[in-house]
Order: C-alpha cells, then sequence, then structure tokens
C-alpha cells in the first residue's frame, strides 16, 4: 500500500512539475507527457481501490469507501475505468491527428518539421537582409 502511495505522489509531482516548467518543445509531446502521467495516477489509484477491497484483509471496506459490496465488484468496476480512459485517449489523439492532417502546413525540407519563427525573449531589434540586382542592403 506504501508503494502506491509513493508511485501516486511522485507521478503528481512529475506532472505538475511539467505543467508548469514545460519542458518539452512541441505541444504534442507536452499533452502526450501530461496524458500519459495522469493515466498513470489514475492506474495506481485504481490499484490502491483493489488493495483496499480485498476480500478478507479488511471489513467492510469497499461499502464504506466505495460503495461496493465486493472485491469481484470492485475489480470489474476498476478495470471498465481503466478500458474507458484507454478508449478516451485513443479518441481524443485520433481526432487530434485528424485533425492535424486536414491543415496545410509549411514544412522544413531538412526534417519535415513547422519552422521556429520565435525569437529569443532578450531581442529588441533584429535586421531583414535582402539583396537587390543593385546591391546589397540591410533593413531595420
Amino acid at each position: 500500500m506504501l508503494r502506491l502511495v509513493i508511485a501516486i505522489v511522485v507521478c503528481a509531482l512529475y506532472l505538475a512539475m511539467v505543467a508548469v516548467a514545460r519542458p518539452y518543445n512541441g505541444v504534442a509531446d507536452h499533452n502526450l507527457a501530461i496524458t500519459a502521467n495522469l493515466l498513470l495516477v489514475c492506474f495506481f489509484t485504481g490499484g490502491m481501490v483493489l488493495r483496499l477491497c480485498e476480500e478478507r484483509r479488511w471489513s467492510d471496506t469497499c461499502s464504506t469507501f466505495f460503495g461496493l459490496d465486493s472485491a469481484y465488484n470492485t475489480s470489474v468496476f476498476v478495470v471498465a475505468l481503466t478500458i474507458a480512459m484507454l478508449v478516451v485517449v485513443c479518441l481524443v489523439v485520433a481526432s487530434k491527428a485528424w485533425m492535424a492532417v486536414q491543415q496545410p502546413i509549411i514544412r522544413l525540407a531538412s526534417n519535415d518539421r513547422p519552422p521556429v519563427l520565435s525569437l529569443p525573449k532578450r531581442t529588441r531589434n533584429f535586421f531583414m537582409s535582402h539583396v537587390w540586382s543593385t546591391g546589397q542592403d540591410q533593413v531595420p
């Protein structure tokens, strides 16, 4: 039981760190990391519920805390909830993929990714250079 509690705390702290620090460059990578950690927290919580509802372990734990009358009903509920979570995540990923396929995107030929067009935060001025047939100039 202590391992499940520690796993839940570690996953929740990592989930909060990823949400605040945003260590991934791509939005899709960031969302995938948050979804994976959220699913881990849900799975560990389901494991704790199953552990609390073991038969002959604690008397009336399931009915007191969760409103379920037996360990079998609890395990069926946790398995159904797990399958539902996975189906929802798969549907969201599929819908995002379908929407991404529908939109045209300019991609770089070198790595097949969209170009990064953001400037550093400390940039005040920048120069765009261009070449005319009569000479070279720099324009602010």
